[in-house]
C-alpha cells in the first residue's frame, strides 16, 4: 500500500550515527516528532502522520538498529543510547515547542528526554508504555521475539504475524506495515528490518522517578485490554505526572493506535487543541 503524497526520507548525523527519519513537510508548522517502539520503524506512524500533516510539521524517527537507520555495537542498544540520540536529533534540527509522541519503548525514550532536558518540548503523548523494570507482558513479548525467525516466506506471512499482535487492525494497515518493516533477500524471502541485538540487549531500568519531572501537559493512551500497560499502572502514572490525562481505547491491545486509528487520532487532537 502506498500513501499519496508520502513523506521524504532524510538523514541526520547525531550521536555518532547517520539516522534516518521521515519528513512530512510543512516546516512552517509546529513540529511533531513520532517515536516507534522496540523492533518497529518510522513508517508505522504513516497513517497518523498523513492525517496530522496539515496542522503540524510531522517527522518520524527510525531509532538505531531499526528501519533504515544503521545498526551499531550491540552494547549501544541501551535505553540511555536511545535517549541520547533523541536529544541529538532534537538539537540538530533545532526543534522547539515540540509535540513529542511515542509508542511503547518510544514513549519511555520521550518522557526520559523531557525529564532530563526541559525547555524544548511543549506536549507529550505516551502510547501504551509502563515505567516498571519488570513487566510480565513485555517479558513474554520479548521472549517470543528472541525465539522466532527473522525471515518470512511471503508478505502474507508477515501480515499474519503482525495481525497476531494488532488483532483488530485493518488489512490495509497491516499490509502497509509489513511492506515497510521488511526487505527482500536474494532467496526471495523477506527479512525484518531490524538488528536482532535490539531485542537481546534491550534493558528495562525502572523509570518511575522521571515522571514527576515531566513538566509539560501529557496524554497517556492505552488499549483497555493491553497486558503491557495495565489499568492500575496507567492510573498511577497519571497521578505521578503533574499535568496529565488518561484515555483508554476500548477493546484495544498494545498496538491500539493501529487497531482504532480514528479514535486514537481524535484523542490526540482533543488533547493538542486544549
Amino acid at each position: 500500500m502506498v500513501l499519496p503524497n508520502g513523506p521524504e526520507s532524510k538523514y541526520i548525523e547525531t550521536h555518532g550515527l547517520r539516522l534516518h527519519y521521515l519528513d512530512w513537510g510543512s516546516s512552517h508548522l509546529p513540529p511533531m516528532l513520532l517515536l516507534h517502539g522496540l523492533q518497529d520503524c518510522a513508517h508505522l506512524w504513516d497513517h497518523f502522520a498523513a492525517a496530522m500533516r496539515n496542522q503540524y510539521h510531522v517527522m518520524a524517527l527510525d531509532h538505531r538498529g531499526h528501519g533504515d537507520s544503521p545498526w551499531t555495537d550491540p552494547e549501544a542498544y541501551k535505553l540511555a543510547d536511545y535517549v541520547a540520540e533523541l536529544k541529538g536529533l532534537i538539537e540538530a534540527l533545532d526543534l522547539k515547542g515540540l509535540f513529542l509522541m511515542g509508542h511503547s519503548a518510544g514513549s519511555k525514550n520521550a518522557w526520559i528526554y523531557i525529564a532530563e532536558n526541559p525547555g524544548r518540548v511543549a506536549r507529550l503523548v505516551i502510547t501504551d508504555m509502563d515505567p516498571d523494570s519488570v513487566n510480565p507482558g513485555s517479558k513474554e513479548m520479548i521472549s517470543r521475539y528472541k525465539d522466532e525467525s527473522d525471515e518470512y516466506d511471503s508478505l502474507d506471512v508477515v501480515v499474519e504475524r503482525l495481525r497476531d499482535r494488532a488483532r483488530l487492525a485493518s488489512d490495509d494497515i497491516l499490509r502497509h506495515h509489513a511492506e515497510h518493516m521488511t526487505r527482500a533477500l536474494p532467496n526471495g524471502k523477506l527479512v525484518w528490518k531490524r538488528d536482532r541485538h535490539v531485542v537481546t540487549h534491550y534493558d528495562r531500568p525502572d523509570a518511575w522517578h522521571y515522571l514527576p519531572k515531566v513538566n509539560v501537559p501529557t496524554l497517556i493512551v492505552r488499549g483497555s485490554i493491553s497486558t503491557l500497560l495495565t489499568g492500575p499502572v496507567a492510573r498511577r502514572m497519571n497521578e505521578e505526572i503533574p499535568d496529565c490525562r488518561l484515555v483508554e481505547l476500548e477493546g484495544g491491545h498494545h498496538w491500539a493506535h493501529h487497531e482504532f486509528p480514528d479514535q486514537y487520532e481524535q484523542a490526540v487532537r482533543e488533547f493538542l487543541d486544549n
